[in-house]
């Protein structure tokens, strides 16, 4: 439509772009026999099930989280590295080299960290919401504006670059939604709490970023277990550390001789 605003025309050919790319790409789905994890896991005797409500599943999963990278942290000893609760990891004081070195994690540790920031701001919304300090409306916006600027509120795309793809087709969606939504009498007013398009894309990245994830962290906590595997390695012997080994052996055995020498 040559009527809207540049932005949003290209926002417009890149979402088209995209859908085409995948319409093309698409098979159609083969018959599979359907398989239930749940029911699979029940069949086995280490799960149970419980009952719970959304928003207490979410905050178990914050919490978890949040132990299960406290210990990393601990695993290495960093008592002056802070995470909080919205998982910033900050120094207590300022670093020496040495431990600015320690405290470097790897992306595995990062990346989770960020996706359960993330989760952990979609969760406080929706605790606000709960508590009744926020209106449907407000939640609405709330979530919009998340799914909306996961580029400005977590550091995400540090760890993994690929991410920028779905933050610019939230982008884009945003412009698109923005356009049509603020028109007429709305004007341009607080936001629009239209997020489904947006928590799709994340949905379908967290659901691509699993097998990644699990491959990072397997390694991370074989490494955490055991230890590198370069410990094990013994020593090359390099024509230098011959030489050394023989200027050694041979000042032994002449002080070998003189002891013997000495009445």
């Amino acid at each position: 439509p040559p009527s809207y605003p540049v932005k949003v025309r290209v926002s417009y050919q890149k979402l088209l772009k995209c859908f085409v790319l995948n319409e093309l790409h698409h098979r159609p789905p083969k018959a599979q026999k359907k398989k239930h994890l749940f029911r699979s896991l029940a069949a086995t005797k280490f799960f149970q099930s419980t009952e719970l409500d959304w928003a207490e599943a979410g905050l178990q999963v914050c919490k978890q989280g949040y132990n299960m990278l406290n210990l990393l942290i601990h695993r290495k000893n960093l008592n002056y590295l802070h995470l909080d609760y919205n998982f910033n990891l900050k120094p207590v004081k300022t670093l020496t080299t040495k431990e600015r070195k320690k405290s470097r994690f790897g992306n595995a540790f990062h990346l989770c960290r960020e996706i359960l920031r993330l989760t952990k701001l979609v969760v406080d919304a929706n605790i606000q919401f709960r508590l009744g300090n926020v209106d449907a409306f407000q939640l609405a916006d709330g979530l919009q504006y998340i799914f909306s600027h996961v580029g400005q509120l977590t550091g995400m795309y540090r760890y993994k670059y690929r991410l920028m793809r779905q933050i610019r087709m939230c982008k884009d969606l945003k412009h698109l939604i923005y356009y049509r939504f603020n028109t007429g009498p709305v004007g341009k007013g607080p936001g629009c709490g239209f997020w489904a398009p947006m928590w799709r894309v994340w949905l379908f990245f967290l659901r691509g970023i699993v097998p990644l994830l699990e491959r990072w962290l397997g390694n991370l906590l074989a490494r955490q277990f055991e230890g590198r595997h370069s410990k094990g390695v013994a020593k090359t012997v390099t024509k230098q550390r011959v030489e050394s080994h023989f200027d050694l052996e041979l000042r032994a055995a002449v002080m070998h001789d003189l002891i013997d020498a000495m009445p």
